[in-house]
């Protein structure tokens, strides 16, 4: 995997090489914090708690608090070890581990956007976790909706519909779907009709969609009506 252009002497030779490396940068002290173990078939590196940042963000991610939260989300920085410049074969080894790590990312700014208290230490973790999230893949819909969220709480009506036309487009553009039924009812819950409008002009051509929205919640609204004074028809005959 390592040295597949190399034959297999020249291979054991660059192992061999590696483990002198290894071993000398992590020198065995007895009371060192990162240190090699390993036998005659095997070596692993051992280290303490605190000292990978990925075992942190791991921790973090299984507490319940916003404060751990937000640490994990601070720790997030990108794709498990992008930039290292590695073979093809290493790539594809780091694959499903980039991908669970991606998830966990998209859980975490989902989750801290759902706290009922967010504190502004929170807030700013989770939007710029969002950020990197959207920046990385632009049709990471559950950060779009964490973004949706944070601008909302703060009445950002303009910015919460501006990121979901953003979702919508890149979903449309990338792999041809709508977003999903979560997303949308984030938009649709606005009661702010006068700055839907403004939204709307300055949108252009996604206008339709979001006049299709708001006629949408405006039927809804009206069904419930209607049906509120049926029921109390209905009382008022018994």
């Amino acid at each position: 995997m390592l040295w597949t252009g190399s034959g297999e002497q020249q291979a054991r030779n660059s192992l061999r090489q590696a483990l002198v490396d290894i071993r000398r940068l992590f020198p065995s002290t007895g009371n060192e914090a990162i240190r090699i173990e390993g036998n005659a078939d095997t070596i692993w590196v051992v280290a303490n708690d605190n000292e990978a940042d990925i075992w942190i963000f791991d921790r973090n991610c299984q507490a319940d608090d916003g404060a751990s939260l937000a640490a994990a989300a601070d720790l997030y920085r990108g794709d498990l070890l992008d930039g290292l410049p590695s073979p093809g074969e290493i790539d594809e080894w780091l694959a499903p581990l980039r991908a669970n790590y991606t998830r966990k990312a998209l859980d975490l700014a989902e989750r801290l956007s759902l706290l009922p208290e967010l504190g502004e230490r929170e807030e700013q973790a989770c939007e710029r976790l969002a950020e990197r999230l959207v920046t990385s893949d632009p049709c990471a819909e559950q950060a779009h909706r964490a973004l949706i969220r944070v601008f909302r709480r703060h009445g950002r009506t303009n910015d919460a519909f501006r990121q979901f036309l953003a979702c919508k487009e890149a979903l449309k553009r990338e792999l041809g779907v709508e977003p999903e039924e979560a997303t949308r009812a984030l938009i649709e819950r606005i009661e702010a009709p006068m700055e839907l409008k403004g939204s709307i002009a300055d949108y252009g051509q996604p206008e339709a969609e979001l006049s299709r929205l708001w006629k949408r919640r405006r039927l809804a609204l009206s069904f419930r009506c209607r049906k509120s004074r049926r029921s109390r028809s209905c009382r008022s005959r018994t």
